[in-house]
């Protein structure tokens, strides 16, 4: 009676994956049953019974292979057995945020359905979400405290294949204090003026410096360069209302600053 192979489980795993093969005629000939993943064939103790045989899923295999059982000169049906690889991360949908209760990004890569945990370097453990598909899934950073100039860690992913590789940049992600504003000077103007001064700490990466009119509330956004991560020179907005006690904030990855400080027109 030949060999027959009715299931093996499980059907994916990693070199050294304990494989129950499940089926008929293991056990039919004098032979010691030989079990083949693709082209390799296993060595060591293969443990049989009549209706089952159990291996360790050998090294050097990748992708999709067919397992198939040989006792005597026959050789059974295969069934296929997949390799999990490695996971990849090749970028995040966001790579910035702020210390504190950071909000979700995408990872994009392969090997992330299978994912057990995702790191944040010295941030540490994230908390994976739902899989959208084996090249997408989301991930929370966890929260990281941050005083000053912003931390940068790398980004790995784990699955049952092992652990992802750092690259550089593309795994990366920034944490970033959230700003404080401490002074306006002057603080009395017209809208259109320059070389207002905001002095401050943590101005790293600032996208927006905001004149607010409560009222509305209406923002006018302002231009602005920065001197330093301290210093910022501001115009008022030209749109902005006269005669007006306007609130104004920085913002940059970290947040927006808190409280506002005022600019009356």
């Amino acid at each position: 009676m030949a060999p027959f192979i009715t299931s093996i489980s499980p059907t994916q795993g990693t070199a050294g994956t304990s494989v129950t093969i499940t089926g008929t005629g293991f056990g039919a000939l004098a032979s010691t049953p030989v079990v083949h993943f693709g082209s390799t064939t296993v060595t060591g103790t293969v443990t049989v019974a009549n209706t089952q045989v159990s291996v360790t899923a050998p090294g050097g295999c990748a992708g999709q292979v067919n397992v198939s059982v040989t006792v005597g000169s026959s050789t059974s049906n295969s069934r296929a057995f997949f390799y999990i690889a490695a996971p990849a991360v090749a970028a995040l949908s966001a790579n910035v945020g702020p210390d504190t209760s950071p909000p979700a990004s995408t990872l994009y890569g392969s090997g992330l359905a299978a994912a057990t945990a995702v790191t944040f370097g010295a941030a540490g453990a994230g908390t994976l979400g739902a899989v959208v598909s084996d090249s997408q899934r989301s991930a929370t950073p966890p929260s990281f405290a941050v005083t000053g100039t912003p931390v940068t860690v790398d980004v790995t992913v784990t699955n049952p294949g092992g652990t992802s590789t750092i690259t550089g940049a593309a795994d990366q992600y920034t944490y970033y204090d959230q700003p404080t504003a401490t002074t306006i000077s002057p603080s009395t103007g017209s809208p259109g003026d320059t070389g207002v001064l905001i002095t401050g700490t943590g101005f790293y990466e600032v996208s927006a410096v905001t004149f607010t009119d409560p009222a509305g509330p209406t923002d006018y956004p302002a231009s602005f360069a920065a001197t330093s991560d301290t210093q910022l020179i501001v115009t008022v907005p030209s749109g902005a209302p006269t005669a007006t006690a306007l609130d104004v904030t920085v913002t940059n990855p970290g947040g927006t600053t808190t409280p506002a400080l005022v600019f009356n027109t």
